[in-house]
């Protein structure tokens, strides 16, 4: 547990230690993975590994941990349950519920985060409100980059040091044509990018 107290709220590690003493996984803090926050794996000497990226804002680790925890939870409970299927949302609330409040989360924070909890999903990258709130807690959140839905049809864009066009509104993500290899992919609406 004392390897992730530098990367989680105060307040929330007795809640913390409640989950996760005399369970058989260990947490491992990783380095920042691009597809993802965190995961969870069962391994073959029957022992499962949480795995969560490092990040300096202790609001999107303590609820990656604790979405991974449930996962570790819905596979104790029933091997065969869906990774992100109604077993798993019940689990998810209801180990989250008891951090709810003001002691750990800013009110703004906390307000989007009772809302996404009423029907988790499978990431909170399919929550763009919540996402873009998350965001102002990392110590790279910088001024300079703006949200992809900000910007207008046919805008170019930098992201991840590739140009884009923005060319299209799918549902709830936005198509992008990159301009190096003119291939077309998917982006959520609150992808952060530098402007050209």
């Amino acid at each position: 547990m004392h390897h992730i107290t530098p990367y989680i709220p105060k307040m929330s590690a007795e809640g913390l230690i409640n989950l996760i003493e005399n369970e058989n996984f260990s947490i491992k803090v990783v380095k920042e993975r691009i597809t993802k926050h965190g995961d969870f794996r069962k391994l073959n000497n029957q022992k499962s590994v949480i795995t969560v990226n490092k990040s300096n804002n202790k609001y999107r680790f303590l609820m990656t941990l604790i979405h991974e925890i449930a996962h570790y939870y819905t596979y104790r409970d029933n091997k065969f349950a869906k990774p992100h299927g109604l077993k798993w949302k019940n689990i998810f609330k209801k180990i989250t519920e008891p951090f709810l409040n003001i002691n750990i989360f800013p009110k703004s924070l906390l307000v989007l985060l009772r809302n996404h909890m009423e029907d988790p999903k499978s990431s909170f990258s399919y929550d763009s409100e919540l996402s873009k709130e998350l965001d102002k807690y990392d110590d790279d959140y910088s001024r300079d980059l703006v949200y992809l839905d900000d910007l207008p049809l046919n805008s170019a864009f930098i992201y991840r040091d590739k140009k884009y066009i923005k060319v299209q509104k799918k549902r709830k993500r936005y198509l992008c044509k990159c301009l190096t290899n003119k291939r077309n992919y998917l982006f959520v609406s609150h992808a952060r990018v530098s402007t050209l």
